[in-house]
């Protein structure tokens, strides 16, 4: 680019950023408005206000003994296999057709 051009471009950018009015341009407020949230304040009036009832002697009573249940009995193994080996050896063969 030639000089003349860089020089225009930079002159008319300056009159068209000085041809904006001050109130025209965006800014950053720093301090958002604050709402009141009246459920929250509701909340903490109602947690403030609780009391909890005391417990009784009666209500420790409800609680029963823990039995734990029998301990399973062992499984009782068949000392003699080969008879039912023999019994599933001369059942005959299923085919699917």
């Amino acid at each position: 680019m030639s000089i003349a051009r860089i020089a225009i471009r930079s002159v008319a950018f300056k009159s068209a950023r000085a041809a904006v009015p001050a109130m025209a341009t965006r800014s950053f407020a720093g301090a958002a408005v604050m709402q009141k949230d009246v459920i929250q304040d509701l909340f903490i009036k109602e947690l403030k206000a609780y009391k909890p009832q005391a417990t009784s002697a009666a209500d420790d009573s409800v609680a029963k003994d823990l039995k734990l249940p029998a301990a399973p009995a062992v499984p009782q193994v068949d000392a003699d296999l080969s008879q039912q080996l023999a019994a599933y050896d001369a059942e005959p063969e299923e085919v699917a057709n």
